[in-house]
């Protein structure tokens, strides 16, 4: 599975290959952003781990990858 430029993740499948595919992602919280470009280390039903040591709760930040403007 190719991401999409801005694409959310939302399911556990999306968060796994975004893992596997090292993916680099933004994540923010309602407009303000919460970290710099990184890659997910690992997740859970509730949180993810950013490759920078970041834990994230899932249902309040929103995780999703670079659009063409942060390319």
């Amino acid at each position: 599975m190719t991401f999409k430029a801005g694409q959310v993740l939302i399911t556990d499948s999306d968060f796994e290959k975004a893992i596997k595919e090292k993916v680099e992602v933004v994540v923010y919280q309602g407009t303000i952003r919460m970290r710099p470009v990184s890659t997910l280390a690992e997740y859970n039903e509730e949180t993810c781990k950013l490759s920078d040591g970041t834990r994230l709760f899932r249902r309040t930040n929103v995780v999703r990858t670079l659009n063409e403007e942060e390319n």
